[in-house]
């Protein structure tokens, strides 16, 4: 495994195939490059994948959240990686979190961009309400505390359900998260670090249009955490460009059956299954 570093950031790369569009692939939240393994078998004749750990997952280094990366950072990042191995078009990958760096992408480097591929996605609908003590000094305040002493804020996030604030999903997910002192200090770098990526969709599809690139985007029927109505706003801005696949899986979209939904779509173009 190979590692690339461009500014201040930092990242090792997973790299499988052979075959000849490059495609920048981005995990999801918790996880690394090595999860697009899976999804090699199908399309090792048809593209390389470059599989990132992003900053703070797997092999990859940090940086200091208080300094949070910026889109134009990301985009001269992989614009200087697609460079280095030679490509002038890139292919991109993204899932869940993932899925929101691709997201910036298109909106910042779309002429870097051949085609993506989104698979549940963060980023088609804002969540300002936790993302926002982010962006102030007592919310990160609160966000380090609660790495050390979980109780009272799992009582407040408790709370919040019973009254219907919080929904179930949401609620899940925030406990599935934050259960241990690792996860709850993983969430803190990536909310932090990552508060300023936050696509504009309609300059997305703008750039999707502009720049003729389709767009294939991969919901899970019974997916809780990126829902399948969050699909519709984007695909409205560019009904023409980004294509909605409806699949028979929940969040966790990643393996070999997946792989040949793409595989498909490189071979035979788009396919609006929406």
């Amino acid at each position: 495994m190979a590692s690339f570093a461009h500014g201040r950031l930092t990242m090792a790369v997973h790299r499988y195939g052979q075959g000849p569009l490059h495609v920048l692939a981005f995990h999801g939240f918790d996880r690394s490059g090595a999860d697009f393994a899976v999804l090699a078998p199908p399309l090792a004749t048809l593209c390389t994948l470059h599989a990132f750990d992003l900053p703070f997952h797997g092999e990859s280094l940090g940086f200091d959240p208080v300094d949070p990366v910026r889109p134009s950072e990301l985009a001269a990042f992989f614009n200087a990686y697609a460079a280095h191995i030679g490509t002038a078009r890139v292919g991109l990958l993204g899932y869940s979190l993932g899925g929101r760096i691709a997201l910036c992408l298109l909106e910042q480097q779309p002429a870097l961009v051949d085609r993506a591929f989104l698979l549940a996605p963060d980023g088609l609908v804002a969540r300002p309400w936790y993302r926002a003590l982010a962006h102030y000094r007592a919310g990160r305040w609160m966000y380090r505390a609660f790495i050390r002493h979980p109780r009272a804020f799992h009582g407040l996030i408790g709370l919040l359900h019973r009254l219907h604030l919080l929904d179930a999903r949401m609620y899940r997910f925030l406990m599935d998260r934050t259960a241990t002192e690792r996860a709850r200090a993983l969430l803190h770098q990536v909310w932090c670090g990552f508060r300023l990526i936050e696509p504009a969709l309609p300059t997305v599809a703008e750039n999707l249009r502009r720049q003729a690139i389709p767009l294939d985007l991969m919901l899970g029927r019974h997916d809780r955490v990126i829902r399948p109505a969050m699909a519709r706003r984007l695909h409205d801005l560019a009904p023409g460009q980004v294509h909605v696949h409806f699949l028979p899986t929940g969040h966790r979209m990643l393996n070999e059956a997946v792989g040949a939904l793409i595989a498909a779509g490189l071979a035979h173009g788009p396919d609006d299954a929406s």
